[in-house]
């Protein structure tokens, strides 16, 4: 099989990161590959985590990069710091904007530590407190109303800087309890945000909230997919953007979804789950109140079939070691019941997953690359179905040692590439690798 020799295209110590991980990927519609990341600066772990978004951009089908460049970065350092975390990319190839999605969390907050609540208030204001737990309301223009609505003498700038009688209180993004001159801080919470991209890549916006659109009083953590959403191509939901996410509820149990949007991102839209409904161990499961040992579906991937349906490929905890898949064929909004791909081998590790365009021919050929084993994250493995995921007839070891977390795409050449997590055998911190494929060195493995 004809096959690159991979390259580091993330690794410790580059741009001054201690270590990278999560990455995401796409290849644009002027040609142009953008490779997405977690900078985690001081070290490998999840949030509570000092984290920050970054890019790397190749305009020749990945023979050489841009240098890193980074795109969100909040307040604080080491396990104190702020983060966002997971990111997910996609083209509207309507208006040629780039989206990409991630979760914010403040300092001290992660996964299992996010409290419940949007965040925000039924105005969509961003929810503030002060030590004592009373709320207050941020304001568009920055100014801060306290819970009856009075005004105060604090404003917040874009940065989260505090600012009353002239100087500065704190900063709403930091870990309660580290700066000595804190006043308000932002809910203890994981909020979905989104920036954009109108020239390839080359400047994004400041982050755009999602929680008052997407997430639910209920919920705690979310998330994106990780990896990359897509556009809905053909159908009733043509155009559509897509996002896979996930969420947690006041259990710690979580459940996947989409979000959506009809107007080339102006407003976003939540779909039902697949835990929405499901029979699960002889009992039917919501999202909101699931409560099941191992009924979590969590990190996921979607693709549009060619009679517009969508399959979602799920990372899930039933103890089966294989990827979950269901379907949808209303644009994500509802799910099928819940069923395993037993030949799609999973450790409970994220997996990438996209369609090979249309060659005329009648196939559907679905690309699927995840850590092939039940039970460790290693032999990273590449799959070929040419009937849209019904069958897996080619299969190709891409790693045979450490592989995590992928994401696939293809190139303006008709090569397919694939970004992935390695790591070094001596410091075991991640590097994440960059390879390329022909489809015909893959439909002859």
């Amino acid at each position: 099989m004809k096959k690159s020799e991979a390259i580091s295209l993330f690794y410790p110590g580059l741009a001054g990161s201690a270590t990278y991980r999560i990455p995401s990927m796409i290849t644009t519609s002027r040609g142009t590959i953008i490779a997405g990341i977690d900078a985690r600066i001081s070290n490998s772990l999840d949030n509570p985590n000092k984290i920050n978004t970054a890019i790397r951009r190749s305009r020749d089908n990945g023979m050489t990069w841009d240098d890193v460049q980074e795109l969100v970065s909040y307040p604080g350092e080491g396990r104190d710091g702020a983060a966002a975390i997971d990111t997910a990319l996609l083209e509207d190839e309507v208006t040629g904007t780039i989206w990409m999605l991630f979760s914010h969390t403040p300092g001290g907050i992660g996964l299992r530590s996010s409290e419940i609540g949007t965040g925000f208030s039924e105005n969509a204001e961003r929810l503030l407190f002060d030590s004592s737990g009373s709320a207050y309301r941020l304001l568009p223009n920055g100014h801060v109303a306290n819970s009856q609505g009075e005004m105060t003498p604090f404003t917040v700038d874009e940065e989260g800087n505090v600012h009353v009688d002239g100087g500065t209180k704190g900063n709403i993004f930091l870990k309660k309890g580290i700066d000595p001159d804190e006043t308000l801080l932002e809910a203890r919470t994981s909020f979905l945000q989104i920036i954009k991209s109108d020239d390839d890549g080359l400047t994004w916006s400041r982050p755009i909230e999602l929680n008052p659109a997407v997430k639910e009083a209920w919920m705690a953590f979310i998330g994106a997919g990780p990896g990359r959403g897509i556009q809905i191509q053909r159908g009733d939901y043509k155009g559509r953007l897509v996002f896979p996410i996930y969420f947690s509820n006041h259990h710690g149990k979580m459940s996947c979804a989409v979000i959506f949007s009809d107007d080339h991102g102006k407003s976003w839209r939540r779909g039902a789950s697949p835990n929405d409904g499901r029979t699960f161990i002889g009992q039917t499961m919501m999202a909101e109140t699931l409560s099941a040992e191992g009924a979590d579906l969590t990190e996921s991937q979607v693709i549009e079939l060619p009679d517009g349906g969508l399959r979602v490929y799920m990372r899930n905890h039933a103890g089966l070691h294989r990827t979950a898949v269901a379907m949808s064929m209303d644009g994500g909004e509802t799910w099928s019941d819940t069923k395993y791909d037993q030949v799609l081998l999973d450790p409970v590790c994220q997996s990438s997953v996209i369609t090979y365009p249309d060659m005329g021919d009648g196939k559907t050929r679905v690309l699927f690359a995840n850590p092939a084993d039940p039970n460790k994250r290693r032999n990273g493995t590449i799959r070929l179905s040419e009937d849209g995921g019904s069958t897996w007839k080619y299969a190709k070891e891409v790693d045979a040692y450490t592989f995590s977390y992928s994401c696939l795409t293809v190139l303006a050449n008709g090569d397919i590439a694939l970004l992935y997590e390695s790591d070094f055998s001596e410091t075991k911190e991640m590097t994440i690798k960059f390879t390329t494929f022909t489809l015909d060195g893959l439909a002859s493995s």
